[in-house]
């Protein structure tokens, strides 16, 4: 397995920073590398659990959307790279995630995509390709949230790139959220403000709270208030890319740890931020970072597109996606269902009598499957029972 030089941190709040890295490894390591010639751009990071698991990413060449070569690749680690998609010509997938039932949700840009799909088992299925009947520039990132609700960017990157308005197009680069749940599939604009002209990466907070929303060519990041009925309020900076832009870039790709910190790709590295905006320091790369997300069967490494190469670090903090929601009802007076998306691969249903850590226990029973649920029932006792779905900790 081959290794980058690394090992070269900037460090701002060192106890901070010793949380998150082990500051001990000096290289980063190189997982794949992919080119499809000059101009080669690797995105959409994403792990896919399972057994062995593996990486999702894509690859496409700036400004050649019609190459022979272009698509999703898939790695198994250590190193082993094989195509899962091939898309049609002028079609490029750039961000992508996976939903609470973990199927692949991808961003298709290019002049012949400009939509969000859906890929189970290699069909690619279009959710939303319009908005109040106009297309979109070029939808960049995505994130799910527990709801199942779908929230994407569309800065006109690899599409459209044309100054909007334009005839049959949005009337600017927004931000929405679409929701396939609700019996009319809507999609909606929650971030309008034409003073963002290149919305590019998302994600949540661990408990869904907040909205971060990587503001490109501000070099900023900012950060929203997501309401119970998903509004959005606030938007005010959370933090700024330090400067030269010449060194640093901006921020791209962006994601959360279990504990709320912020991660951000940048021309220079990975940047991190307390959730209150501080800067505790970067992981310094020799080429710049689009991308990154967490992986591995503990959610714990950290990989990151690195044009042409897939880069990783194992951390000592997981993923924001170590942990899932629950839905607990009262079946008649006799019991209790716990209930959960199906599948869940690596997560396991535990309780515990206080919420206090150190005395959650796993469930041993195996749920049932249903409308793609897993459910468990639960006799009512006297006491106090309270339930989390997560990946047990390293």
């Amino acid at each position: 397995m081959a290794v980058q030089a690394a090992g070269i941190f900037d460090i701002r709040i060192p106890e901070e920073f010793n949380r998150v890295v082990d500051t001990n490894i000096s290289a980063l390591t190189t997982n794949a590398s992919v080119s499809l010639g000059a101009g080669t751009i690797l995105e959409g990071p994403t792990w896919v659990p399972g057994d062995p698991g593996c990486l999702i990413f894509s690859v496409f060449t700036y400004m050649n959307y019609g190459n022979t070569g272009a698509g999703l690749r898939k790695l198994v680690l250590p190193n082993t790279v094989t195509t899962e998609i091939a898309p049609p010509a002028y079609t490029v997938y750039n961000g992508s995630t996976l939903d609470s039932q973990e199927r692949l949700i991808s961003c298709q840009s290019g002049t012949a995509g400009l939509r969000v799909v859906m890929i189970t088992n290699g069909v690619v299925t279009p959710l939303v390709s319009t908005c109040a009947g106009l297309k979109f520039y070029s939808p960049n990132d995505v994130v799910v949230k527990s709801d199942g609700t779908v929230w994407f960017t569309d800065p006109g990157f690899n599409g459209n790139q044309a100054t909007p308005p334009q005839t049959g197009y949005q009337t600017g680069h927004y931000v929405y959220r679409f929701d396939p749940t609700n019996g009319n599939a809507t999609c909606t604009p929650v971030i309008t403000n034409a003073s963002i002209y290149r919305p590019n990466g998302l994600c949540f907070s661990p408990d869904e709270s907040f909205l971060y929303l990587a503001d490109y060519d501000a070099r900023a990041i900012r950060v929203y208030s997501v309401s119970s009925n998903n509004t959005l309020s606030g938007g005010s900076i959370f933090a700024t890319l330090p400067t030269p832009s010449t060194t640093h870039g901006n921020p791209d790709g962006i994601r959360c740890d279990i504990d709320g910190r912020v991660y951000s790709s940048s021309k220079s590295g990975i940047w991190i931020y307390m959730p209150d905006g501080r800067l505790i320091g970067r992981i310094i790369t020799t080429t710049g970072v689009a991308n990154l997300c967490f992986g591995r069967t503990d959610r714990c490494t950290l990989f990151m597109t690195a044009s042409p190469h897939i880069l990783s670090m194992p951390l000592k903090v997981t993923g924001a996606v170590w942990r899932k929601k629950l839905q607990v009802s009262q079946t008649g007076d006799s019991s209790v269902s716990v209930a959960w998306p199906w599948p869940s691969t690596g997560f396991q249903l535990q309780t515990s009598p206080t919420m206090v850590t150190g005395t959650w226990t796993p469930v041993p029973d195996s749920p049932s499957v249903s409308n793609g649920l897993n459910i468990l029932q639960f006799n009512p006792t006297n006491s106090a029972v309270f339930f989390r779905l997560q990946i047990p900790a390293p």
